[in-house]
């Protein structure tokens, strides 16, 4: 038969923390995941930071006093 918290003795008690702890812990960070995961596609609108790996940096012009611009091979 199922007892409640305060029919246990004290070393039930701390398990019984342990766990509720651990449970909170665990459907808490699922539940956070599945706010996030709404609140970045609820609006189709949104967009993401990505890197393109074709991507090359500009060369502005020469900043040295050697001439050559940075990022120059």
């Amino acid at each position: 038969m199922q007892k409640f918290f305060y029919q246990l003795d004290e070393s039930d008690r701390r398990i019984v923390r342990k766990w509720r702890l651990a449970t909170l812990g665990f459907y808490g960070s699922i539940l956070a995941g599945l706010v996030l995961y709404t609140a970045l596609h609820w609006n189709p609108e949104v967009n993401y930071a990505s890197v393109d790996s074709t991507a090359h940096a500009k060369l502005v012009g020469p900043s040295g006093s050697d001439g050559r611009a940075p990022f120059a091979p």
